[in-house]
């Protein structure tokens, strides 16, 4: 077997390590996304299995805020606000309307603030989980059910936490967008 020259190593290393980086910012929004709803890191919220068993007495008011990005839907609340207790199982509605005049699909993100909130306010159904495609018009209502983790009054960062904000924007379906060829 030939023995590599010196030029030839650099070459080799030269297009490597450029390749090795692009792959890896390829790789970063994703990687940092599943850190994210592993951790709750930067407000992102945590799906919960079941509720828990504790309820305390402790009161937070949670408010509740909803966006959309690049669809043509009316997207709103039941009620701005809910004042509930930590470890306490809550429902609100959110109604959702396409006012295009074509199907379109969405997947709502969220987010809590302050960010410290994120490991503790837990969902246990969300709409947020799945794409909605809405036909021409439709409008459609979809619960969010939640809780407070009772764990956020052993932080010394949350325990004192009295309003939390739940931000819910939806986009156009990536998924429907690769299909489409987008």
């Amino acid at each position: 077997m030939k023995k590599l020259s010196r030029n030839q190593k650099f070459l080799i290393g030269f297009l490597i390590v450029p390749a090795f980086m692009v792959g890896l910012a390829y790789a970063s929004v994703p990687l940092y996304r599943l850190f994210c709803q592993v951790t709750g890191f930067g407000g992102t919220t945590m799906k919960a299995e079941s509720a828990p068993t504790l309820v305390t007495d402790k009161p937070v008011k949670v408010l509740f805020d909803t966006n959309v990005n690049g669809l043509d839907w009316t997207f709103k609340f039941e009620q701005p606000s809910q004042l509930t207790t930590v470890g306490a199982t809550n429902m609100l509605y959110f109604t959702v309307k396409n006012n295009s005049d074509k199907p379109q699909t969405g997947r709502a993100t969220y987010n809590v603030v302050p960010d410290v909130m994120g490991p503790y306010f837990m969902k246990l159904e969300c709409f947020c989980f799945t794409d909605q495609t809405l036909q021409p018009g439709e409008e459609r209502t979809f619960p969010v059910v939640y809780f407070l983790d009772p764990e956020m009054l052993k932080n010394s960062d949350t325990k004192g936490t009295t309003n939390v904000t739940m931000s819910y924007t939806f986009f156009e379906s990536q998924n429907v967008a690769a299909v489409a060829g987008k």
